[in-house]
């Protein structure tokens, strides 16, 4: 991990300023970085990981990534997450949003088998990042669903919402004690557009304008599963928030037509 999120944070909070203001961030300013687990931990198949979908297609379809590089090791962070996190406490942050590996935790992704190992690395994380009185921020899904669920079916199988409410309801029980903000999916229209429609992201099924929406209908039902439970279950034990990360585009209509005025706001609302 480095300095460029922080820094480039500052300079857009730089430039929003009225002309002529003083160029200084209130005092009280919550600084805040992220990660995703695909992304940074590595381990791929660690202390009984299961494998995920990034796992699957990065070693079976190697020339769809140019350089034919994996997630394998990536920034090693589940071997090296002391030094990250001192890294963390150097830059001076408040917050720091992971995600958990879906996998690592649930290897074959249901609640049914829990591997320990899995959860005593995000134990030791979270529990260290307290210590250095950075707020933890717990991503449950970023993009890399356990192979054995998309063998299923993935985010186009309605079963997946209850699939995923029992895995965020593990992952509460486990950590809710210290945990305190959590983000059920990251960015959904990206992974459920980047799978069935562009096929840029991985399982790379294409299936414009049907896998795209059942994936779509499927998040959101997950999410509003996830979000109950915790009110019911949890909320009062714990005091804690559910939420999600929403990335949408804007779109506008080519000509001043029906059809096109249509098809800008379903663009809008798919989104």
């Amino acid at each position: 991990m480095n300095m460029e999120l922080l820094l480039f944070t500052g300079f857009v909070l730089l430039l929003l300023l009225p002309k002529g203001a003083p160029r200084k961030i209130p005092n009280d300013f919550q600084f805040g970085t992220a990660t995703a687990a695909y992304q940074v931990e590595g381990g791929w198949n660690a202390s009984g990981k299961g494998e995920n979908i990034w796992d699957h297609f990065t070693h079976h379809y190697p020339d769809f990534v140019k350089d034919h590089s994996t997630g394998d090791i990536a920034c090693d962070t589940y071997h090296k997450w002391k030094e990250d996190i001192q890294i963390l406490k150097d830059m001076g942050v408040n917050y720091h949003r992971f995600s958990l590996s879906w996998s690592r935790i649930l290897p074959d992704g249901f609640a049914r088998r829990i591997n320990p190992d899995g959860v005593r690395f995000y134990n030791d994380f979270i529990n260290e990042l307290l210590r250095n009185n950075i707020e933890p921020m717990v991503t449950l899904y970023h993009w890399d669903l356990p192979q054995r669920l998309q063998d299923l079916g993935g985010w186009t199988n309605p079963d997946m919402a209850i699939y995923f409410k029992e895995y965020a309801e593990v992952a509460f029980e486990l950590f809710g004690d210290r945990v305190k903000r959590w983000i059920t999916m990251n960015e959904p229209y990206s992974f459920c557009e980047g799978t069935y429609s562009s096929g840029i992201a991985a399982p790379h099924i294409l299936s414009p304008g049907i896998g795209d929406y059942l994936c779509g209908r499927t998040v959101l039902l997950a999410h509003a599963h996830t979000y109950h439970a915790y009110e019911e279950k949890f909320k009062k034990l714990y005091g804690g928030k559910v939420g999600i990360t929403i990335d949408s585009i804007w779109a506008e209509p080519m000509t001043n037509s029906t059809e096109d005025i249509d098809a800008a706001e379903r663009e809008i609302e798919m989104t």
